[in-house]
């Protein structure tokens, strides 16, 4: 999406604005104008101060006009700071909406932390400039009611200012482009940095553990730190360069209307003082008018960050959901079979990685174990199995219903997974109806009754060792009650009395209860608990 003009900003008012725009101008415009007026009253009243009655009447006249200039500027700031706010609350909610209807390739593509900092931060800088760029608005209506001000005294000075403003914005138009590209280039710099610093966060215990890996990364961050500092610096220059352009373009003209104009006639002579006082009067509005103007270029680069995010889950989304109607639950099952199903990651005729064929039967209420080294594609297996990922070849069947876009969620939702690399939430989300007296009795039995509880859906205390989180993800995977339940080396984190207890008594409740197992096991002495154990080799099964 192009970021070179300021299409961006006019489609997030056509797109995300409910409000209409006229009362906001309307009152920004009043403000403006009435700002205009106060300087035409101070002057006619400074040329009558002897004249009591007509002052009177002038400073009624400024009360009026200030009145009216608090009110509007009041107005319009309140309101588009809320309207903004209203924007980034849609926005954020919608992209993250669109998110979770995604699928895992697009997170595990693109990086959690490159698109948690694409919305953070491009939110956030609609959010903060908001306020300036009303500000900007109304410094403008001020300029023009200013400029029409001036030309009803000289029609010269009028022209020189004119000048001098075209002048100042000129250089703004003409390094539009390469601004634009440097801000561009910045934003994305500050992602970069944020993207390092959730890497450091989440690899912390690895770095930690080696010294060099540690240094290097620092390094890196440092460089990337800096990197973004001369792109800061480098658009810092070029606006202070405009901002001296312009302040200096305002001292050459208030020069040649003090020192030059005189000397064209005793009629220029008697305005110069309120020529002077109008152009010194326009110097804030310019500079507040100045200022906005790189705010408006990051605000649409901002935008067009989001929205090209949005592109790319909309067109993501729109493949995965084209053939996707409402159709009755899959509530159970009694046979699903992998049929030559092959998934690789990249390039399919240059893959990275495959897995497949893959010939697999699994019924219901067997126990299967999958063994194999690492890197042989069993977390992969396990992602494609539960419908994370899509299969590119082969057929998947449940109860000889061929899988397909249509029904893959309804799919997903036969499996409830503890993955090795899971995530903990601390609140009890999807499950509507608590059995505080089952939760109490899972709790009990899994040794964490003093560790945590659950209040009002959420566990008091998630902050345990890795085996205790297992222990509560085994509790939400018991109350979440699916038909088929897989396990990705659960007991690898647990001390040898609940390594045991996993073999020996839960995974036979729970084929007791008429569930279907599926786990990810090392642990070779337990091997006869399960019906059948499966090996992988080179992203395939081995006999």
């Amino acid at each position: 999406m192009s970021n070179s003009n300021l299409t961006n900003i006019v489609k997030l008012y056509q797109n995300e604005c409910n409000l209409s725009g006229f009362t906001v101008i309307f009152m920004a415009v009043s403000s403006g104008i009435a700002q205009s007026l106060i300087l035409s009253i101070i002057t006619l009243a400074a040329n009558s101060a002897s004249m009591d009655a007509l002052n009177t009447k002038y400073l009624l006249l400024y009360s009026i006009s200030f009145v009216v200039f608090y009110i509007g500027k009041r107005y319009s700031l309140v309101t588009s700071i809320s309207t903004a706010q209203n924007i980034i609350r849609q926005i954020r909610v919608r992209l993250y909406d669109k998110i979770r209807k995604s699928h895992l390739s697009f997170i595990e593509n693109n990086g959690k932390g490159e698109i948690y900092s694409q919305i953070t931060l491009n939110t956030d800088m609609i959010s903060q400039t908001a306020p300036t760029l009303i500000s900007g608005f109304q410094s403008a209506i001020v300029i023009i009611f200013c400029l029409i001000y001036i030309a009803t005294l000289s029609f010269l000075a009028f022209f020189m200012t004119v000048v001098t403003l075209s002048i100042s914005f000129g250089t703004y138009i003409l390094s539009q482009k390469s601004f634009s590209k440097d801000l561009q280039e910045t934003m994305a710099m500050e992602s970069r940095f944020c993207e390092m610093i959730n890497d450091g966060l989440d690899g912390y215990k690895e770095l930690k553990m080696n010294q060099k890996k540690s240094d290097d990364h620092f390094k890196h961050l440092s460089k990337i730190s800096t990197d973004t500092e001369n792109l800061r610096i480098k658009v810092g220059l070029q606006f202070a360069s405009h901002m001296m352009l312009s302040q200096i373009s305002f001292y050459l003209l208030l020069a040649v209307i003090g020192f030059l104009m005189p000397k064209l006639g005793a009629s220029y002579s008697e305005l110069i003082i309120r020529i002077t006082a109008a152009v010194l009067f326009m110097i804030g509005p310019v500079n507040i008018f100045v200022l906005s103007i790189p705010e408006l270029f990051k605000v649409n680069v901002s935008i067009g960050i989001l929205y090209g995010l949005e592109d790319r889950l909309n067109n993501v989304n729109e493949k995965l959901h084209s053939e996707q109607t409402r159709i009755k639950r899959i509530k159970d099952f009694e046979e699903i079979i992998f049929d030559d199903v092959i998934f690789h990651y990249g390039n399919k005729d240059d893959p990275s990685f495959s897995i497949g064929p893959i010939n697999l039967r699994i019924r219901k209420g067997e126990t299967i174990f999958i063994v194999g080294g690492n890197g042989c594609g069993k977390t992969t297996l396990l992602k494609l199995m539960t419908g994370l990922y899509y299969h590119h070849s082969g057929k998947i069947k449940i109860d000889n219903k061929i899988l397909t876009g249509s029904i893959y969620q309804s799919y997903r939702e036969l499996f409830s997974v503890i993955y090795s690399d899971f995530h903990l939430f601390k609140r009890l989300y999807g499950i509507e109806d608590i059995d505080y007296e089952q939760i109490d009795e899972l709790l009990t039995l899994m040794q964490l009754y003093t560790k945590t509880d659950i209040v009002d859906k959420e566990f008091t205390n998630i902050q345990l060792s890795t085996g205790q989180r297992k222990r509560i993800a085994m509790i939400v995977s018991m109350l979440d009650n699916k038909p088929i339940c897989i396990f990705d080396e659960w007991a690898a984190d647990q001390d040898p009395l609940f390594k045991d207890y996993f073999y020996d008594t839960l995974l036979k409740d729970l084929k007791a209860q008429g569930k279907t197992i599926i786990a990810v096991s090392h642990d070779d002495r337990y091997f006869d608990y399960a019906d059948r154990v499966l090996k992988m080799e080179f992203g395939n099964f081995i006999t």
